[in-house]
Formats: structure tokens, sequence, C-alpha cells
């Protein structure tokens, strides 16, 4: 058969697949069926996937070309048996590769388009790490209901866990409406390099209520606010599809550490920290924070070596950043609970509409609630 408009079966069957960088310095594309259609994604929760991009959890899918050049990237040794591939320019996590997935390439899927049915969430791994279970309570189930298998270490090598592990405890009266603990929380990128501490909110209480609504704090509790987003900006410089961001003064961010009395304090300022960053003359305990400009006003800090996501800064909150909540060293838990006071919305969700993201995204936002209504009623509800 021939004529204008025929298309050959084998070529109607395949479908092409785009990932991309943040900076679009790197872009990859790649055939498979449509019958591989929804890829099958792994996510992990372990510490040093939490700390090796700044996110809660990770989740990759095998990459269908097994051959795929990556050495225009930038590589990581993540372990003796994997190395992670990243942009050298906006740092964005891409592909990991290694005897640990069969020496076949996997794509981050934060960096895969949104296009519908693309990708499914298939397991859970590491979730113990995450002590209370990290976000792995807030993502969804199959389209028939059933759960996503959640694994205490590796999948289908260890304990499974149930859906909600380990448990939504309700909270007291007096629970909800104590203050943040402890005062220093340690945050630090997989590789070192960067070794940062923030301190609490405890000491807020005293400021006009519109600073605590400018750095997000909760008024009642003085915790800061934690964050689910989906922005597309965002998902491809972490190469998560769902960022979790908290929220704090510079005033109360410090380098890591024992510093004496009169020690340079870490920059107040988002110019500041922008100058100090780039300075030739670095102060060392910065570490191996480096900075890309994704917009004019935009600044986003991470790990020159590891890739990590760490900051996000804008020119119009001179006294405050985002900060990447994966990177906490929480007592609580991966969700810092204890620091944090978390949203019950799904923030930006209009950059996932009409793809296979937009069943993520909403599914997180309405377990997001039901979470909420567990441990704190109703009442406390954010919308």
């Amino acid at each position: 058969m021939s004529g204008e408009g025929y298309v050959r079966p084998y070529i109607r069957d395949r479908v092409v697949i785009t990932a991309q960088c943040l900076c679009k310095a790197h872009t990859f594309k790649a055939q498979t069926y449509r019958s591989n259609l929804p890829l099958k994604a792994s996510c992990c929760h372990c510490n040093s996937c939490r700390h090796v991009s700044g996110a809660l959890y990770t989740a990759c899918v095998k990459w269908p070309s097994p051959s795929e050049h990556l050495a225009d990237l930038k590589k990581y040794s993540y372990s003796d048996s994997i190395d992670l591939y990243s942009c050298g320019t906006c740092s964005a996590q891409m592909f990991c590769l290694g005897p640990a997935v069969g020496d076949v390439p996997w794509v981050v899927t934060g960096a895969l388009e949104n296009a519908e049915d693309l990708v499914q969430y298939a397991s859970h791994m590491h979730v113990g790490d995450t002590i209370d279970g990290g976000a792995s309570v807030w993502l969804p189930r199959y389209a028939d209901g059933a759960p996503v298998k959640r694994w205490r270490e590796g999948a289908g090598k260890s304990e499974e866990l149930p859906l909600d592990w380990p448990g939504a405890k309700a909270l007291s009266s007096e629970t909800l409406k104590a203050g943040p603990t402890p005062d220093i929380t340690p945050f630090r990128c997989h590789c070192g390099g960067i070794d940062l501490k923030l301190k609490s909110g405890a000491d807020l209480g005293d400021f006009p209520e519109e600073d605590l609504d400018t750095w997000f704090v909760d008024k009642e509790t003085l915790k800061y606010r934690g964050s689910l987003e989906c922005c597309d900006s965002c998902r491809l410089s972490f190469g998560a599809d769902l960022m979790a961001w908290t929220f704090a003064p510079l005033s109360h961010i410090d380098f890591g550490g024992d510093n004496p009395p009169d020690a340079a304090k870490f920059p107040r300022n988002v110019s500041y920290l922008r100058d100090a960053v780039t300075a030739k003359d670095k102060d060392p305990r910065l570490g191996t924070l480096a900075m890309y400009e994704s917009s004019r006003d935009v600044q986003r800090y991470f790990c020159s070596k590891c890739s990590a996501s760490v900051f996000y800064a804008v020119n119009d909150r001179p006294g405050m950043v985002d900060i990447a909540v994966g990177l906490l060293q929480h007592p609580d838990g991966a969700r810092a609970e204890g620091l944090l006071k978390w949203l019950d919305k799904v923030g930006w969700a209009q950059d996932v509409a009409g793809g296979w993201r937009e069943g993520l995204a909403n599914t997180s936002k309405r377990l997001l609630n039901e979470w909420t209504e567990k441990t704190q009623g109703p009442a406390h509800s954010s919308h």
C-alpha cells in the first residue's frame, strides 16, 4: 500500500521519548514501542538519593537506547556500582549508569517530557531510611487502586511495608501547638561539599506578621512551611517530578561545624550570596556551592561536585531562600516534621496539566489532604 498519508505500521507503533536538562544544553531522544508505555519507574527514598538530589526521593526508568552516549555530561561516582550524569552548567540530574542498573542507562523521570501516559511509578525502595515514610505516603496508587509496593530496603529483596508506614499518628492539641525542634538542623549534600545548618524559627515570634508571611513561617508554631511543588524549571533542575522545598530567612542559615564568634557569617542577602559564591577568593566554608542563573532574577544553587540542588533565590525576596528539604538531617525523619509544617497542596500544578504528571500531582494533593486530616484534623487544612 502506498500513497499520501500512509504511515508504515512499525513507525506508527513507535514513540520518541525526549530527556532534557534545564538550560537545554543537553537533549536526548530515543524510540520505543507504544506498547512499552507507560515506562515503569523505580522510586528510591534512601538517604543517599535524597542527599544527592535535594528531593525527597528519586525516580528513574530504563532508557530505551542502551548505548546512549553520555560522555558530554558531568559524571559523579555515586557508589562503586553506579555513576550519575548531570549537566555541567545548570546541574540538572539526567542519567545513572553502572552494574547496579545492569550497565545500561536509566534516566531520571524529571528530565522527561510530560507526555500523556509516559511514566508510571512501579515501586518504592529503601523507604526504611526515611524513618517517617518520607514522601512515599503522598505518592499515588496504581490506576486500579492497588497500592504501589513499598520496600524497607531493596525492591523485592526486603520487607514489604504497608501503604502508610509507619502510620499517621494523630497529634494532640498540645503537640500541634508545640514549637519547632531541634534548634539546629544540619543540611548536607551527598559528597559533603555542602555543609550548612539551619536554625529553627523558634526565635521569630517577635517579628511582625508580615515578615512571617514573607518567610512562610507558620504563625502558631513558628515552624517553617514545607511545600511539594511540580513547576517545570524546578523539576528539570532536580530531575524529580515532585520537589520538596522549605523557606527560611538567610539570617537562620550558617556554616556547618564550629565557627569562632568573630568569623564571618553566612551571607544575609541574596545578592551577597551570589557575590560570595562567584568570588575568586571564595570563602572555603562555602565548599562546593555553585550557582546557575535560570532567569534574570533567579539563582539556583547546587553542589558543583555531586550536583545536589541546595537553594532557590529570587531578587525580589532579598532576605530569604528556598531550601531543598532532601538535604536536611532531621532526627524525626525525611519530612522533618519537628521543624516543618507541610502545606496540604501541590504548588505549580498548572505546569503538569494534560500530561502524565497531572495524575501524580492530583493524587499527591489528595493524599496530602488525607494525611493532614489524620494527623492534624480538618481544622488545620490550609485550603
